[in-house]
């Protein structure tokens, strides 16, 4: 029993120890592909690249996964597709972050000016904003006053035409008046005439028969 003690005791302060000394380790980010002659896993290795070198992709379709690629020193392989990226990789944007912040940090007073300057500049779009905002708000009231001018002009255009139309329709009526007076005019002036000549005749004829009357008869010459 004594020896179990002891036992399950060394197995506790192997396991605290195992424990106490315990350290965290995270996935590295680093990568490595390979470059080879042609596009299969067979070929020949070229190169070894590694994660966030800069490639030309010349063919992006070369078969069995792999694309085409040339490297900075111009070196031109297959790699699988897969392992390429649009974007630099994650630690190499961390670097030029940390780049960045370490010079943003190193000058403050840069920033500080930067940032006034940036306000300063604020205002600025502020005030254009709203100088723009109050001319596009006069430009719409123009532009419906406009409009409703035009609208006026287009109502006025069409009355006009509609009062010209009934003015040449008044005009052809009284064209046509015109010469149903004429007609009528030429008609009477033929009637009066032929009246008048009927009794120029019936005054010649009655005159005549009057004349005629009061001559004496041969018999009264004759005794």
């Amino acid at each position: 029993m004594k020896h179990f003690t002891l036992v399950a005791a060394f197995a506790l302060v192997s396991l605290y120890s195992s424990i106490s000394t315990a350290q965290t380790r995270y996935v590295t980010d680093s990568l490595e592909i390979m470059m080879r002659s042609g596009p299969s896993n067979k070929n020949k290795i070229i190169k070894i690249l590694s994660s966030g070198e800069s490639l030309q992709v010349i063919n992006a379709e070369a078969g069995n996964g792999h694309s085409e690629v040339r490297n900075a020193k111009g070196d031109v392989g297959f790699v699988l597709s897969r392992y390429l990226s649009e974007e630099p990789s994650a630690r190499n944007r961390v670097k030029t972050l940390e780049a960045q912040l370490q010079q943003l940090r190193a000058k403050p007073g840069e920033l500080q000016a930067l940032l006034a300057k940036a306000q300063e500049d604020n205002q600025v779009l502020i005030k254009g904003n709203t100088e723009l905002t109050a001319s596009l708000n006069k430009a719409s009231t123009e532009l419906e006053k406009i409009k409703r001018v035009s609208s006026d002009a287009v109502n006025i255009a069409n009355r006009n035409t509609k009062l010209e139309g009934e003015v040449q329709e008044l005009l052809l009526q009284l064209d046509d008046i015109r010469i149903q007076n004429k007609v009528l005019k030429d008609q009477s002036s033929q009637s009066w005439f032929m009246k008048g000549a009927g009794v120029i005749l019936f005054g010649i004829f009655l005159g005549w028969m009057l004349t005629r009357s009061r001559r004496p008869s041969r018999q009264s010459w004759g005794s």
